[in-house]
């Protein structure tokens, strides 16, 4: 692969497979070592802590080390992970494995969304960011599809055991290539000549980027941990165990029509207006789910809030860059942006968590569209500054 937006798209699929192959053996997991969901929740939002305390440094530590060697760390710290989980019989020590596992994802999200946004033309951006984004998704369909059969039939520990030798060979194979092609440069394309040296402080005095992090915020706190609490919510409505790949993967299925689908239509219509209608059908779609007790709607559904749920990200991807293609600093912009997104990914889990524990995983699912509405309200502030910017610079 002598293609360096085709090699991030290949690492891409294989990072967001793995995070989700991890998830879905927490059902057996906690089964096995007697975890309540709450412990659960604890676990899942590692992986959004990570994104807290690496977001920011990591663009500093790819300048020095080269980001592309930076995104084959994390397939080492993904199989080190995976080889600790197969190892743990206590919960502290799933914890210490879930964090090793959580480098990899809280360094591989803002590095890869700066490559990929200097390697593509801002009139294509919303589809390349979607089909890079939908390429995640494909990664978690394909590698996660079958692993709750798998686990049901031959236990967790083995099935993680299979994880570690995809990570050694997968490792292998990228380090070839990039030995073989580390001298290759980014596209002339791309807009890296109009970067300016700009700080943190001078980025967060946009206030247009401002709103922009509070739309991230709290679409992140309405959809990041339902794929995590939707196995528990089937388990609830009386699903069979076995089958619950199936319902995840028509979830993942959705996360690829949405991302592909919405991101395209975000290159023909105002982001702003593409994500309202999509986030205001989260919320009916979020209820419904919870509410089903129908297996074809709940398969249904399923699809549907997937595409909602994740078909969101390249928008606000696109939100992110037009706010701040000014000066073009997208390292440091997207580890503002992933830093912010990875502290609303951190609480959805214990927040949903203990509401499920108290009230019931229904209500949890509740209180993700009470979040979603607000990330509606903030994109239509936004978008009404942007209008006033706009007049008043013409």
């Amino acid at each position: 692969m002598h293609n360096k937006l085709t090699q991030i798209f290949v690492l891409h699929f294989f990072n967001d497979g793995f995070l989700a192959s991890i998830i879905l053996l927490l059902p057996f997991i906690a089964k096995d070592l007697s975890l309540n969901l709450t412990q659960v929740g604890i676990l899942s939002s590692i992986f959004s802590l990570s994104g807290i305390l690496i977001s920011l440094p990591v663009g500093q530590l790819s300048s020095r080390l080269g980001a592309m060697k930076i995104l084959l760390y994390t397939v080492v710290f993904y199989g080190l992970g995976f080889l600790f989980t197969s190892l743990s019989d206590s919960y502290l020590f799933l914890i210490f494995s879930f964090v090793i596992m959580s480098v990899a994802f809280g360094a591989f999200h803002p590095i890869s969304f700066s490559l990929v946004t200097n390697l593509t033309k801002k009139e294509a951006q919303g589809r390349i960011m979607g089909d890079f984004m939908a390429t995640g998704e494909f990664g978690r369909i394909c590698l996660s599809g079958f692993i709750s059969f798998i686990a049901f039939s031959i236990g967790w520990r083995q099935t993680s055991s299979i994880y570690i030798v995809i990570s050694i060979i997968l490792l292998v194979f990228f380090l070839t290539s990039y030995f073989n092609n580390k001298k290759e440069g980014i596209n002339k394309d791309n807009r890296t000549n109009n970067k300016k040296n700009i700080n943190f402080i001078e980025i967060l005095r946009n206030k247009n980027f401002i709103l922009v992090l509070l739309v991230n915020f709290f679409d992140n706190l309405a959809s990041s941990a339902l794929f995590i609490f939707l196995p528990f919510l089937l388990l609830d409505k009386g699903i069979n165990p076995s089958i619950l790949g199936a319902f995840t993967t028509a979830f993942f299925i959705g996360n690829l029509i949405g991302k592909m689908g919405l991101g395209r239509l975000t290159d023909r219509f105002k982001n702003t207006n593409v994500f309202i209608i999509a986030e205001l059908f989260m919320v009916i779609f979020i209820i419904s789910l919870a509410y089903s007790n129908s297996i074809f709607f709940i398969i249904l559904f399923s699809i549907v809030l997937g595409s909602l749920t994740m078909g969101t990200s390249p928008i606000r991807t696109t939100m992110v860059t037009e706010t701040n293609e000014h000066h073009g600093s997208y390292e440091k912009v997207f580890g503002i942006s992933s830093f912010i997104a990875s502290v609303s990914s951190a609480l959805a889990p214990i927040i949903l968590g203990m509401v499920a524990d108290l009230y019931g995983i229904v209500n949890s699912f509740n209180l993700a569209a009470i979040f979603a509405f607000f990330a509606v309200i903030f994109t239509f502030f936004y978008g009404q500054n942007k209008k006033f910017v706009k007049a008043r610079t013409e």
